[in-house]
């Protein structure tokens, strides 16, 4: 690789600055450290539990950001309606 990272460090770098990102978004959300990691667990879990049904249609970062908004209220009521 042109940067001198291996594949594996830089799919474990996107990996911690995904997760990262992902926390940073649920803080800011809920307002409260604790319930972010709360809300991190489901959405790992819940990713892991659809991974086959939306795998081709999206990128793993849109996957996750999308059920991040959906746990943490960003999306309303109106897909849930």
């Amino acid at each position: 690789m042109a940067n001198g990272m291996s594949e594996p460090e830089n799919i474990t770098q996107h990996n911690e600055e995904l997760h990262a990102q992902l926390r940073l978004f649920c803080h800011l959300m809920l307002g409260s450290a604790d319930a972010a990691d709360r809300v991190m667990r489901q959405i790992y879990h819940r990713a892991l539990d659809h991974q086959d049904d939306q795998q081709h249609r999206q990128s793993a970062r849109v996957r996750l950001f999308s059920i991040a908004a959906d746990l943490c209220g960003a999306r309303g009521h109106s897909s849930h309606e």
